[in-house]
C-alpha cells in the first residue's frame, strides 16, 4: 500500500478528494495532508510518503516552489498537479520542473482520481522494481568487489615472494582490518564416511562463534583451510581469550561436521609486518596435530625440520626390523617401530614424510614380504591412519604378520605394562626414574610398580638393569675392542666402575673376560 499527500489550501478539495475515493482498493492510502509547501515539506521528512498531489496555487510556499524543493531533497516518488484553465504556464513549469502529470478542478470526480492514481500506483511499482533491480546489481558489485579483495589477501597472506614495504591488502577491505591481529587456522579434516563440508559453511560457523568481535576477517587460504585474523584491541575489548574461543570451535565444527579439524593459533599479537611470516609458522605447526592428535586447539611453535636425523632414524627403522624378523623377535620390531615414531615426533616431520617412510619399509625385499597385490590396500590404510599413534599401531601389525609372529610376547601383558616395556627398550640409555615412567603411562608411581611386578614377575627396576646389561652384552660381542667406558654411557651408566659390577652380577663375568670369552 502507497502513501499519499494531498497539498491544497482549499478545504472543500480535500473533502472531495477522502470522500469520491474508496482509498485502499486503488493501492493508496490518503495518509496526510497540508495547506502549503511548507506543511508539505515537513509532513515529508518526518513521515513516510510514496506520492505527492498538490495545487500550484497556494499561501506561502505554491506548488511550483514545492516541486523545486522535494527535487532538491531527492524525493523520487509521482508528484500529480492540480490546476485550473488559467493556470496552464505554471502547469508547464511543473512538467518541466519534475512533476509527472496534471489534471483539471473542473474535472475531478471519483473516476477521474482512481485513473490518476492507478498510473502513480503503476509509476511508483516500476519505479520499485527499478531501484530493486539497481539494488541487486550495486549489492552483486560490492560484494564482487569483497570477494575479490578477500582472495587478494588470501593470496597475499599465502606467498612466499618478498611482499612491498607499504603492501596492505586488508585496506582494500570494505571494512579495513586494524593491526595487530591474532591468528589462526582451521584446516578442514574429512570423516571417514562423510564428504569434507564446504568452507563456506564452516566459515559461517566461525562467524557465529567470533559473533560478538568486530575487526575479523577469515580467508579462504587453501581448498581445505580457513586463515582467521581477529582484531587484538576487539578481542581484548571483548574479555575473551582467543584459546577459549578456538575450543569452543573446535566442539562446534566436530559436533557438525563428525570430525575434529587441526586449529592451529599463534599466541600473540601480530603485526602486518610478520603476519606472512606467523602464517607459515601455523602452516608448519600443521605437523604437530599427527603426533598429539586433534583434541583441542594447538599453539603454533618454532621448530627445525633437519632431513639428516630423519634419514639415519629411517635407516635405523630398516636395520633394527629386519634384524627383528630374523630373530623372530616381536619386541625388539615394536621398540624399533616406537623409537622411529618418537624420532620422528621429535623432528616434528611432516605426516607424508612419515608414511613414505613405512611404505619404503614394506616394500623391502625379503623372504616374508606382502604379496605385490595386497602392497596397494595396505599403504591405502597407512594413508588414512589419522595420527601417529595410530600408524604407529598399524606398521606394528603389518609387520607381525609379516615376520610370521604368531605368538605375541606383549600382548599377555596389561596395555599399561605394555607400554612400560616398549618405552624402557626405547630408552634404556637415559637416564630413567619411576616418576617419570609412570607420567609416561598415566598411572601412579606406587601402582605402576605393583603392577609391573605381578604381570612380569620381576620388579621394574630389574628389568631396566636386565635390558641394559643384555644390550651391554650384544655391544660387547659385536665388537671386542669397544671400550668399557663406551659401552657403560651408551647403556645409561655415568660410572663405568659401577656399570662393571653390575655386569658382573648379571653374567657372572666382567666386561673384559665377557669379551675374550
Amino acid at each position: 500500500m502507497y502513501n499519499l499527500l494531498l497539498v491544497d489550501d482549499e478545504p472543500l478539495i480535500k473533502v472531495a478528494f477522502q470522500s469520491a475515493v474508496e482509498w485502499g482498493k486503488n493501492g493508496f492510502l490518503l495518509a496526510a495532508t497540508a495547506s502549503n509547501g511548507q506543511e508539505a515539506l515537513h509532513i515529508v521528512e518526518t513521515q513516510h510518503i510514496d506520492a505527492v498531489i498538490t495545487d500550484l496555487k497556494m499561501p506561502g510556499m505554491d506548488g511550483l516552489a514545492l516541486i523545486h524543493e522535494l527535487k532538491k531533497r531527492s524525493f523520487t516518488g509521482p508528484i500529480l498537479v492540480l490546476s485550473n484553465y488559467s493556470d496552464f504556464d505554471s502547469v508547464r513549469t511543473a512538467l518541466t520542473d519534475g512533476a509527472y502529470d496534471y489534471f483539471l478542478k473542473i474535472n475531478m470526480n471519483g473516476e477521474s482520481i482512481g485513473e490518476h492514481l492507478e498510473k502513480m500506483a503503476d509509476l511508483l511499482r516500476v519505479q520499485q522494481q527499478r531501484q530493486t533491480e539497481e539494488d541487486h546489481r550495486s549489492f552483486a558489485i560490492e560484494a564482487q568487489k569483497k570477494e575479490n579483495a578477500l582472495i587478494h589477501c588470501a593470496q597475499w597472506v599465502t606467498s612466499t615472494a618478498e611482499p612491498s614495504p607499504a603492501a596492505n591488502p586488508f585496506s582494500m577491505l570494505p571494512e579495513p582490518l586494524a593491526f595487530p591481529v591474532r591468528l589462526f587456522t582451521v584446516t578442514l579434516i574429512p570423516a571417514k564416511t562423510h564428504p569434507m563440508p564446504a568452507l563456506d559453511a564452516v566459515t559461517d560457523l566461525i562467524t557465529e562463534v567470533f559473533d560478538e568481535i568486530s575487526g575479523k576477517v577469515f580467508l579462504h587460504t587453501h581448498e581445505d583451510e580457513i586463515c582467521g585474523l581477529i582484531s587484538n584491541e576487539s578481542l581484548v575489548a571483548s574479555g575473551r581469550t582467543l584459546d577459549k574461543k578456538l575450543a569452543r570451535l573446535q566442539r562446534q565444527v566436530t559436533t557438525y561436521f563428525l570430525d575434529a579439524p587441526v586449529i592451529i593459533y599463534h599466541d600473540k599479537p601480530i603485526s602486518l609486518a610478520k603476519l606472512r611470516q606467523d602464517y607459515q609458522l601455523c602452516e608448519d605447526s600443521k605437523a604437530l596435530a599427527f603426533y598429539v592428535g586433534r583434541s583441542a586447539p594447538i599453539k603454533a611453535t618454532a621448530h627445525t625440520v633437519t632431513a639428516q636425523p630423519f634419514h639415519v632414524s629411517q635407516a635405523e627403522l630398516s636395520k633394527a626390523t629386519a634384524a627383528a624378523a630374523q630373530n623372530a623377535d616381536e619386541l625388539q620390531m615394536q621398540i624399533a617401530v616406537h623409537t622411529f615414531f618418537q624420532n620422528c615426533a621429535a623432528l616434528c616431520m611432516p605426516p607424508q614424510r612419515v608414511r613414505e617412510a613405512c611404505h619404503l619399509l614394506l616394500e623391502r625385499p625379503g623372504e616374508n614380504m606382502i604379496p605385490q597385490e595386497t602392497l596397494e590396500q595396505t599403504f591405502k590404510e597407512i594413508e588414512k591412519a589419522p595420527t601417529a599413534e595410530a600408524l604407529e599401531q598399524l606398521l606394528c601389525l603389518i609387520l607381525q604378520e609379516r615376520m610370521g609372529l604368531s605368538k605375541i610376547a606383549l600382548s599377555k601383558f596389561k596395555k599399561e605394562v605394555q607400554a612400560v616395556i616398549i618405552y624402557v627398550n626405547a630408552h634404556y640409555m637415559d637416564k630413567l626414574t619411576l616418576d617419570g615412567i609412570a607420567d609416561y603411562v598415566g598411572l601412579n608411581r606406587e601402582y605402576l610398580s605393583r603392577l609391573f611386578s605381578k604381570e612380569t614377575g620381576t620388579g621394574l627396576f630389574q628389568y631396566i638393569n636386565e635390558v641394559r646389561m643384555k644390550r651391554a652384552g650384544e655391544m660387547i660381542r659385536s665388537n671386542k675392542q669397544v671400550y668399557i667406558k663406551e659401552v657403560a654411557a651408551a647403556v645409561g651408566f655415568d660410572d663405568p666402575y659401577f656399570f662393571s659390577r653390575k655386569f658382573k652380577d648379571f653374567y657372572g663375568k666382567t666386561p673384559s673376560e665377557y669379551a675374550e670369552g
